[in-house]
């Protein structure tokens, strides 16, 4: 992500100062997509916001004079993954052009399916892709010394999702042969069968229309779709005191990890008053100040961060700007940097 201090301008009615962010490009996902605002943060107003993607797929070209009933079954191909949001916008923006509202029951029976998309790609996306970072496989070896502390660390809800230590945990993160990526797997299948239930199929739904839906509603079906979200209820359950321990354990086996990700502007209500603003760990002043692409303005000490940039080519670490994305930690015990708008405006650590 990088962000840029725009000039101040003036805005219709009230003055402020537009901060464009832009976050590209956002990973873990199919595709390569973009997000760029235009933010003015002193009157809590979004100017501008768009989104882009690299990879061109032409549908906004070849819809142009098809029948518009079939544009949520076109439209859906978009994707193979999340082709069913893109056929309920469709069925959507249908509704709109024709004037016409489908019955609460209809409502509800999209809502249901697109719930159940909502919870698989949580649970595909947190516990398949993200889990692997965090898997055995991965932490032993790139990081011998933390899965060496993970083997010795119990974990603190065991009780909750039955893995006894830290490393437990991370052996079943494993890729395909984990116990708990299985699992996650099952349950993934699990939420694709509620959608099922709703919308006829997956990943192109077969029963959504304009003005309605073709799934009949019955005690039958809500049943099925029930007992399956309440087995999705029972393993979240485990998956939270999961993730809180295998989490809460990096944080203590690396101090400053919690840091990993920080920026300068964020969108809070400190945000008005510091995209101009760099703070030292050291809490003392930072009387030169550093923007976005700046060399920064107070120098490097022992209770300050390294800041670096990494290469496709192996290359010695280096100061580099102040927006730029990897910081170190080199002080043996990460600060506080939860900064108030009393000590954001003194440019000083909460608590110095």
């Amino acid at each position: 992500m990088s962000t840029i201090t725009a000039p101040t301008k003036d805005l219709p009615g009230k003055k402020g100062n537009l901060v464009e962010m832009n976050w590209d490009p956002i990973t873990r996902i199919v595709g390569s997509l973009g997000i760029f605002t235009k933010i003015d943060f002193e009157n809590k107003h979004v100017v501008e916001c768009h989104s882009t993607s690299s990879i061109f797929r032409g549908y906004s070209i070849f819809m142009k004079g098809k029948d518009p009933r079939d544009a949520h079954f076109i439209t859906s191909r978009i994707c193979g993954i999340c082709g069913d949001n893109h056929a309920t916008c469709a069925t959507y923006a249908q509704n709109m052009a024709f004037g016409i509202k489908p019955p609460p029951i209809a409502e509800w029976i999209v809502n249901l399916g697109e719930a159940a998309e909502y919870m698989f790609d949580h649970n595909i996306f947190q516990d398949n892709l993200v889990g692997v970072d965090f898997c055995e496989q991965m932490v032993k070896e790139t990081n011998p010394k933390v899965w060496a502390k993970a083997q010795s660390t119990p974990a603190p809800h065991s009780n909750a999702h039955g893995y006894r230590t830290i490393a437990d945990i991370m052996t079943a993160l494993n890729p395909f042969t984990g116990a708990f990526y299985r699992e996650a797997l099952v349950m993934s299948r699990m939420t694709r069968e509620m959608f099922c239930l709703m919308e006829g199929r997956h990943v192109h739904p077969s029963t959504l229309y304009p003005g309605g839906v073709g799934t009949v509603p019955t005690v039958q079906l809500f049943t099925d779709y029930l007992v399956r979200l309440m087995k999705y209820v029972e393993f979240m359950k485990k998956v939270v005191p999961l993730h809180d321990d295998l989490f809460d354990f990096f944080y203590e086996a690396l101090p400053g990890y919690e840091e990993v990700g920080r920026r300068r502007v964020l969108l809070d209500e400190g945000a008005s008053v510091a995209p101009h603003l760099l703070v030292g760990r050291d809490g003392r002043h930072d009387h030169d100040r550093a923007g976005a692409r700046e060399p920064r303005g107070n120098p490097a000490d022992a209770r300050d961060v390294r800041v670096a940039v990494f290469l496709r080519e192996d290359e010695a670490l280096r100061e580099v700007g102040a927006d730029d994305v990897a910081v170190e930690v080199v002080d043996d015990e990460a600060a506080a940097l939860e900064l108030g708008l009393d000590v954001v405006r003194d440019r000083r650590l909460a608590g110095a």
